[in-house]
């Protein structure tokens, strides 16, 4: 870990136990993210437990077992909404669009570190408009947080979340669950596989997509951690899939000449049919574009 962030020596070194608590209690290897975010996130669960300092909260973390969870989930918080960053769905949705009708078949989509579930659902509903239902899913949805993925499948939301979300969509798709509360309907929700997945560690989840979305996930990682993950993502996705990253990220390095540009706004790539794979993917990050 760099000690670039305001810490002394001792404090790294008890971030560093926790990391490695966090991997061996918990089988999340949290060594590949950025300091300056853990040690935010690890400081704002310790003002919440009232404990003062990074070796008394590794204690609570050693002899409390809930301990772990709380910090895991604080660690990977989500923050997120249905349709967020509506343009670029609208992008997305063309473009996949394009895709089935090129391809004359169903198109596949993985939604990773789907956080509380907003974002698959939204590309259920999404692909509900291309193609209709089957018996399986169309949508693959992964994270690294058990509870975040216990709440995605109980798909209950408060409506704040729902402001991007057109009123159509959400009539069709969603039913009043008390009071400014939506439960996404069954139908849809069959629409979605939820499953367990560290993008750090883990290869791509079985089968081929047309579209990876990832989106603000890679900006918490180090250029390292970056590197693997994006050649993680890039072999979940068929020749000509879409690749699409969050709005403050962007493709470089070995990677980058896989893929072409097609909707730059929205931060939507295509893998190029017949591109070479460069194995390692020295040099590629995420870049905040």
């Amino acid at each position: 870990m760099s000690a670039a962030v305001a810490l002394s020596t001792e404090e790294l070194t008890v971030l560093e136990e926790v990391v490695l608590l966090l991997r061996e209690r918990r089988g999340v290897d949290l060594q590949g993210y950025r300091v300056a975010t853990l040690v935010r996130r690890v400081r704002n669960r310790m003002i919440a437990a009232n404990v003062a300092s990074l070796d008394l909260y590794l204690r609570r973390l050693r002899e409390d077992p809930a301990e772990p969870d709380a910090l895991l989930e604080r660690l990977t918080i989500k923050v997120s909404r249905f349709y967020r960053g509506a343009p670029a769905f609208e992008a997305v949705r063309e473009a996949l669009a394009a895709r089935r009708a090129a391809t004359g078949r169903r198109v596949a989509v993985w939604s990773a570190g789907c956080g509380l579930g907003e974002e698959p659902y939204s590309l259920a509903m999404l692909l509900g408009s291309l193609q209709p239902p089957e018996d399986a899913p169309d949508v693959t949805a992964t994270d690294i947080d058990p509870a975040a993925l216990a709440a995605a499948a109980r798909a209950t939301y408060g409506a704040a979340v729902l402001e991007e979300l057109p009123v159509a969509l959400r009539d069709r798709h969603l039913v009043a669950a008390g009071a400014d509360r939506w439960q996404v309907e069954p139908a849809l929700r069959r629409r979605v596989r939820l499953e367990r997945h560290d993008l750090a560690t883990a290869a791509a989840p079985p089968g081929a997509f047309d579209l990876v979305a990832c989106r603000n996930t890679l900006i918490y990682f180090q250029p390292a951690l970056q590197q693997r993950v994006l050649q993680l993502l890039t072999a979940g996705l068929l020749p000509g899939g879409l690749l699409w990253l969050g709005e403050a990220e962007w493709l470089s390095g070995p990677v980058a000449e896989r893929f072409r540009v097609v909707d730059r706004r929205a931060r939507l790539f295509a893998l190029e049919p017949g591109s070479r794979d460069p194995g390692a993917v020295e040099g590629a990050s995420c870049a905040s574009a």
